[in-house]
């Protein structure tokens, strides 16, 4: 594909990655997604966002697209490569801006490193967090056994003990009251959202004083209508980690706003009718994070295959009923670009879908309140072209051949 800047600019002397700061471009010849399919048309960015409506706007910077196929940028759902340390952060947003990724939903990091990473996030030349900090867990529960084997091993959190990690890296309370007292030290970190923990509620008197399941255990579901009408309040949003159809029923039933993984994540669970009418009913958002199960592929592939099986059935069922799909990795060794090639190549859901659960569905989950996922009048002026169309072949989505953000190129 071809790509020429007509009006004189140079962009040769700009480092990777570095803004071009001009304030109006317009770009001839590219096809731009609708949602619907690849539409011919003339762009402009003018004052940062999008616009269609006019073809004779004056431009300082014209770009000939050469017949690229324009997207909105990619989305992450869930991971945890962001926040978890201060150190590597500049690796990581190049990755992210690599793979076209703009946007990130963080369920689960340290307000401590946050706090010393802001000024690398969150700018035109970087990607954009919403974080929920540490999430809300019964006593023992996950994250908790995670952190600390993870402190074991390869010497993580190193400003942590295990005596300090209790509320900075994870909140416990079991009951009522408990709930209620942790909750001032939740707001206190101001979280973008709130991340809770079911982990098998339907077993959760058995599993919660048994040693053997310690780390392996959640939030008292008891507890969740309660927790939803503080997050609620506090004009926040919940997303629930569940690993059975029980725990996601559990969370759609209380009023939670994103299940944070797809059952089936790693195991053989299916969806119920009744569960999957609870998400039509409520619209909650529904992340796939399906690429954790890659665990089982070299060392299980009988149970690989079968969990295989078991995500193809859910995706279609879901899709069918038009539920609110997210594509997300919890891949901390990866972007969601893992996550989308996984979930085309699973077979499940058409190119088409899937892209949109890349970008407009996974853009409105992280930040609901911006004109963000879309290419349209007065959306934000961020965007992918592409040489090659996705629609007919997936692996189009990589040739990203021009990155544009919050109205900049960066090259």
């Amino acid at each position: 594909m071809r790509m020429l800047v007509l009006v004189a600019l140079s962009l040769a002397a700009c480092e990777t990655m570095s803004p071009t700061p001009v304030s109006t471009y317009r770009f001839d010849n590219g096809l731009w997604f609708d949602g619907r399919g690849f539409t011919s048309a003339t762009g402009y960015i003018v004052d940062g966002a999008l616009k269609f409506t006019e073809n004779n706007l004056a431009a300082e910077t014209t770009i000939d697209l050469g017949g690229g196929y324009v997207v909105p940028p990619y989305c992450e759902g869930h991971n945890h490569n962001i926040g978890g340390a201060a150190e590597g952060i500049e690796e990581t947003v190049e990755r992210y801006l690599q793979d076209g990724v703009f946007y990130a939903m963080m369920p689960g990091s340290f307000a401590l490193y946050r706090a010393q990473i802001a000024d690398k996030l969150n700018n035109p030349t970087s990607v954009d967090v919403a974080f929920a900090n540490n999430g809300l867990t019964g006593a023992g529960g996950h994250p908790r056994g995670l952190r600390e084997s993870l402190m074991d091993r390869f010497g993580l959190y190193p400003e942590f003990t295990k005596e300090t990690l209790p509320d900075k890296g994870y909140f416990e309370a079991d009951t009522l009251a408990q709930l209620r007292e942790k909750w001032a030290l939740v707001l206190a970190e101001r979280p973008d959202f709130i991340k809770a923990m079911l982990y098998f509620s339907e077993e959760y008197e058995t599993r919660k004083d048994d040693p053997s399941h310690y780390g392996r255990r959640g939030l008292n579901p008891a507890l969740l209508p309660e927790l939803v009408g503080l997050v609620h309040d506090a004009g926040l949003r919940l997303a629930v980690h569940v690993e059975s159809d029980a725990d996601m029923a559990t969370a759609l039933g209380a009023g939670a706003d994103i299940i944070a993984h797809l059952p089936s994540y790693d195991s053989t669970a299916r969806v119920s009718d009744d569960t999957i009418a609870l998400a039509m009913k409520t619209n909650a958002a529904i992340v796939t994070t399906l690429t954790v199960a890659k665990r089982f592929e070299q060392r299980s592939p009988e149970v690989y295959a079968k969990v295989l099986e078991a995500q193809r059935e859910n995706l279609v069922r879901l899709d069918e009923a038009g539920a609110m799909l997210v594509v997300g990795s919890d891949n901390v060794r990866d972007t969601s670009r893992g996550e989308a090639v996984h979930l085309a190549g699973l077979g499940a859901l058409d190119n088409k879908t899937i892209l949109k659960m890349w970008t407009e569905n996974c853009a409105q989950t992280v930040f609901p309140g911006r004109r963000i996922g879309r290419l349209q009048d007065g959306y934000e002026a961020s965007f992918l072209v592409l040489n090659g169309d996705p629609l007919e072949d997936f692996s189009a989505t990589g040739k990203i051949t021009l990155r544009v953000k919050d109205g900049q190129i960066l090259e």
